[in-house]
């Protein structure tokens, strides 16, 4: 399922109103470093965390409760990972304190996050990093390739020039394999648009267009069917491991095919990590723990519901059998190492601060930001002239009787 960019043509043809007509199938190569090279991470090759627990007070028993408790890990450059668990075990309370955005109302966070071992201030921190949220913030009135170009000018500074912006929509919508649907409405509720997992990967270009170095993705299957999902993490993959880009995913119970996708796993159970390391080295780690995974089995589904316990007839046993997980993997050589690496690259944080500072801090000014504002809302009026005409009669169904009983 590769993806080859090499036959792109020139950038400038890039709104030529002929890329939907396009008929090959998007693949990557990647060793070429033709028109995707703005994508390319040289800056970012890890992001390490130590220690992050995450305390809320609990409603009913006004006691502390943590949500995460002391969960360390360490990413390197060009791996795709998934952070997965059942239900409330703290994925997404994870996805945000490492993104760096509010974990829960009135939480208290504790812990140390690190790239390349060195601590960095919040503005370069976003600046490197963007955050795809579980749902699809799109304006269905607008077509994928409007989409990505209100995206880039809504971030990117006028240094990138319109023929460099028309090169990384052109470059992203082949990516992706949406080039063909680049004139496509992306849908409302009344006008049917592209599907669900072509939604889902628009969701993401519209992120990548500002080049981050570590891409969070909040449950990017959420709602998919497991062909769209493995459509969809097959895409991210492959624009990791080509660019050297960090991608973090929380996912709730993907397919054997899709779980394959992924470099690592980081496994939570009730806040706590059951496992974190290579999605090779599970197999092994849970047999050696008591837990073999049965052959013909998805791996994913068998872990999920060895780490959860609020289901079933024995619950007490299914909380015993939890907790012995996770005090094996507290007690394991591989957490040791994870929390030994993160320490050793803490120390060395001063030769790393070099290598952290932003390649271009800039924004768009607010001029340039409040034209692409209008022009989107011009667009989306007009195009969706039904709710525009439904708010017009609401308005005048609330002033012409308050008309009526003045002129009484």
């Amino acid at each position: 399922m590769g993806r080859n960019f090499a036959n792109m043509g020139d950038p400038a043809s890039a709104f030529d109103g002929n890329l939907e007509n396009e008929t090959s199938t998007p693949t990557l190569d990647v060793e070429w470093d033709g028109d995707s090279r703005f994508l390319m991470n040289h800056s970012v090759k890890n992001i390490s965390w130590s220690g992050f627990t995450v305390t809320v007070k609990d409603r009913q028993t006004k006691k502390a409760r943590d949500l995460i408790h002391d969960i360390s890990g360490d990413v390197q450059q060009g791996e795709l990972v998934a952070l997965m668990g059942p239900s409330g075990c703290g994925k997404t309370t994870l996805l945000n304190v490492l993104a760096r955005r509010p974990a829960a109302s009135g939480a208290k966070v504790l812990g140390d996050s690190y790239v390349n071992g060195a601590k960095v201030d919040i503005g370069s921190f976003g600046r490197m990093t963007s955050y795809v949220e579980q749902e699809d913030a799109l304006i269905g009135s607008l077509t994928v390739r409007e989409t990505l170009k209100f995206a880039a000018d809504l971030s990117l500074p006028s240094s990138v020039t319109k023929r460099q912006r028309m090169d990384r929509i052109r470059t992203l919508l082949e990516a992706f394999g949406i080039q063909n649907q680049a004139n496509t409405l992306v849908g409302t509720p009344i006008r049917k648009g592209i599907s669900g997992g072509q939604k889902r990967r628009v969701s993401v270009a519209s992120q990548l267009i500002t080049c981050p170095k570590i891409l969070f993705l909040d449950e990017p299957t959420s709602g998919l069917d497991s062909t769209a999902s493995y459509e969809v993490m097959s895409y991210a993959k492959e624009i990791a491991r080509a660019n050297n880009i960090i991608i973090i995913a929380s996912i709730h119970q993907p397919s054997t095919t899709t779980f394959q996708l992924f470099d690592k796993l980081l496994l939570l159970s009730g806040g706590r990590t059951c496992y974190f390391g290579p999605i090779n080295n599970v197999s092994s780690y849970f047999g050696q723990i008591g837990h073999p995974i049965p052959a013909h089995t998805n791996p994913a589904e068998f872990l999920l519901d060895i780490v959860s316990s609020d289901f079933g007839g024995a619950k007490g046993n299914a909380q015993e059998r939890v907790q012995q997980i996770q005090n094996a993997w507290a007690s394991s050589e591989e957490s040791d190492i994870i929390v030994r690496h993160v320490s050793e690259r803490a120390r060395e944080s001063e030769k790393a601060a070099g290598v952290l500072s932003a390649e271009d801090m800039a924004r768009p000014g607010p001029v340039t930001i409040t034209a692409a504002l209008l022009h989107r809302s011009f667009i989306k009026s007009y195009r969706d002239v039904v709710a525009y005409g439904i708010r017009i009669a609401m308005y005048l169904g609330e002033y012409l009787p308050l008309s009526l009983v003045n002129t009484s």
